[in-house]
């Protein structure tokens, strides 16, 4: 009977501890800075809005603040794999991506979608088919018409990205052919169409707005279910006859597994705080990027949806990448 007691004693001794553990870490986190990993280079899109996202929410922190940093290689992999393998603790935050979904089932990794919890979704960028300004296809119609009898070459970064499935699943729908050429990124991308070594190219709109805005490159069709408000002529992929609703790349922040309950709603309140600021919606706006937040389910939903559509083309396509 003692020891029978004893261990009820010891028991509740080790729930009361967690407990307080926990509501001490509510309390205090956070108290040193949190990192946001960027799986990417500088200088692409999830670094430029993780760059602008921590200017913004360090107006909000006091003492500590939000540091960005670069882990990048293996598209994604690098970086992905060291915020898997982090402490959950809320103080290593990934930059989310689609990349996250689909590099574990395209390629041999140490984590799975599955080894991350989803914070909190901060932009729904989509994708656009973009051509040289000087290009003989002047509409989605001229452009449809021609990729119905030949294969079009088209400007992709890397094989099996979301770019990638974006064109094949264009294949499918809109009864067209391409002929990709892979890239390492997106400025290797703008240099084949600006250069006119390549007649299209996939990528995000936010990554291409200013170079439409300057008139180096034309945007034929964009991948959303309604049409930009900054480009009230352009038709969506629907409307122009591609089939397509909607296919966009979605940015966020994801947190390992494990991470406390309490560090979590901080961060997805952090973020909602940064997305309902009037001065960083103009900004991502003038950059081209969507503000379109969701919180932990919101987001979660995404990526769930994401998974389904791209798992139906990898399957389809028997896609690996290199």
């Amino acid at each position: 009977m003692q020891t029978r007691k004893f261990v009820k004693v010891l028991t509740s001794a080790i729930v009361g501890s967690a407990l307080c553990a926990s509501a001490a870490m509510a309390a205090d986190f956070p108290s040193k800075d949190i990192k946001i990993i960027v799986p990417f280079a500088p200088g692409g899109a999830v670094d430029v809005t993780s760059r602008i996202i921590a200017e913004y929410a360090n107006k909000f922190l006091d003492k500590v603040k939000v540091v960005v940093e670069n882990r990048a290689g293996g598209d994604g992999v690098v970086g992905q794999t060291f915020a898997a393998k982090a402490k959950a603790d809320g103080y290593t935050v990934l930059a989310m991506t689609s990349s996250v979904v689909t590099n574990p089932v395209l390629k041999e990794t140490q984590y799975k979608a599955e080894d991350f919890a989803a914070v909190a979704l901060y932009t729904d960028d989509p994708e656009v088919l973009i051509v040289p300004i000087d290009s003989p296809f002047k509409t989605a119609a001229d452009f449809i018409a021609e990729a119905k009898k030949r294969p079009v070459s088209v400007t992709i970064a890397g094989i099996a990205t979301s770019h990638h499935l974006a064109g094949l699943a264009l294949e499918e729908s809109a009864g067209i052919k391409f002929d990709y050429l892979p890239t390492k990124g997106f400025g290797a991308q703008l240099q084949a169409v600006m250069g006119n070594h390549v007649e299209t190219a996939l990528w995000s709109f936010g990554e291409g707005k200013k170079h439409v805005d300057a008139g180096s490159v034309r945007l034929l069709a964009v991948a959303s279910d309604k049409r930009l408000a900054a480009f009230p002529d352009v038709p969506t992929w629907k409307e122009a006859g591609l089939n397509i609703v909607r296919w966009t790349t979605f940015r966020g922040w994801g947190v390992p597994k494990g991470t406390p309950k309490e560090a979590v709603t901080f961060l997805a309140d952090l973020l909602r705080k940064v997305n309902e600021d009037k001065s960083y919606i103009a900004r991502m706006t003038e950059y081209g990027y969507p503000v379109s937040y969701r919180d932990a389910a919101g987001y979660t939903e995404v990526v769930d949806d994401y998974a389904a559509l791209a798992g139906k083309v990898i399957k389809k396509h028997n896609l690996k990448q290199q």
